[in-house]
């Protein structure tokens, strides 16, 4: 909780217009001020995501810029009790609005409406937005990351998403499935598919444990046939909180890891798979979300999978 209120400056162009510049000198001079109010000769000031005017400010002021995220993130790795709490109440609100979605799969339904009852299911229990509307059906499924249009589905055709979901408290619910629309029964194509999808979920999920190392686990994590290369999803693991956050890792056919790391107990982590061959016309998309235990991981979602596509 803040103790302490000082006069705001209008640093953003909404607020400040052509007066950036000179906001931004003010701001500076605050904190100059500020620095010298709490007698400290400390000239680094750690800040996140400003405008360059606010940076070129403070350092004409003398004071040294720093990354603030290199702190901030850092604290958000490993999870709280109470986060995990939140976490697993924005997982129940997420599965809640995915059942709703899951009946109203039909033919004709849109895919904007599909994603309205997730989105609707969000808000009504209290939570927050979407990074972004991750749902596609038949033929838009495949390449994965097309958001929901006013197509309408048709028989036969599966239904990805990802709920991306920013819930109660502010924290992230990160499922992701693939359903089938019948009354068509699914191809033997379909089932291959979710199938190759599965098991990469599910070997990935062996892996986690505290104390691998990032690098590890990319050389150990399941490789698809070459034909799914090109449309696999950016990373097979990765963090999770308020947001997409680190660590994450890609798959081995992507190049080098960004960075190295070590998974830990008390993250939260998201296990990916996407498969879909170019050119094709279905792909599968499934994620699970887990919490990194002293001796494994507990899964946090648990949404059925589609037993059309398993038998």
């Amino acid at each position: 909780m803040a103790d302490e209120f000082r006069e705001a400056r209008p640093i953003s162009y909404f607020d400040g217009a052509t007066e950036l510049e000179s906001n931004a000198k003010e701001l500076a001079r605050d904190v100059v001020n500020y620095l010298k109010e709490i007698g400290t000769d400390n000239r680094r000031v750690a800040v996140e995501y400003v405008n360059p005017s606010i940076t070129q400010a403070l350092e004409a002021a003398g004071l040294e810029v720093i990354d603030g995220v290199l702190a901030s993130e850092n604290a958000r790795v490993i999870k709280s009790e109470d986060e995990i709490n939140c976490i697993r109440w924005a997982v129940a609100v997420a599965e809640h609005g995915i059942a709703k979605l899951k009946t109203a799969v039909h033919a004709g339904v849109t895919e904007a409406q599909l994603w309205g009852l997730l989105n609707y299911a969000n808000l009504a229990n209290n939570g927050d937005w979407h990074d972004g509307r991750m749902l596609a059906s038949g033929p838009r499924i495949n390449p994965w990351m097309q958001e929901a249009t006013l197509r309408r589905v048709e028989s036969g055709d599966l239904v990805g998403f990802d709920t991306d979901m920013i819930g109660p408290q502010g924290y992230c619910a990160d499922i992701s499935r693939t359903l089938h629309c019948g009354p068509a029964m699914p191809t033997r194509r379909q089932k291959e598919l979710y199938r190759l999808a599965l098991d990469e979920i599910e070997h990935n999920l062996q892996l986690i444990r505290p104390g691998i190392t990032l690098d590890a686990f990319q050389q150990q994590a399941f490789v698809p046939p070459e034909a799914f290369h090109q449309n696999a999803y950016t990373c097979v693991i990765h963090g999770v909180g308020m947001c997409d956050e680190y660590p994450r890792v890609n798959p081995i056919f992507r190049g080098p890891n960004p960075y190295s790391g070590t998974l830990e107990a008390g993250m939260i982590i998201c296990v990916e798979s996407y498969m879909g061959a170019v050119g094709e016309h279905d792909g599968v998309k499934l994620e699970q979300q887990v919490l990194i235990t002293s001796d494994g991981y507990e899964m946090l979602s648990s949404d059925p999978l589609e037993p059309s596509l398993l038998d």
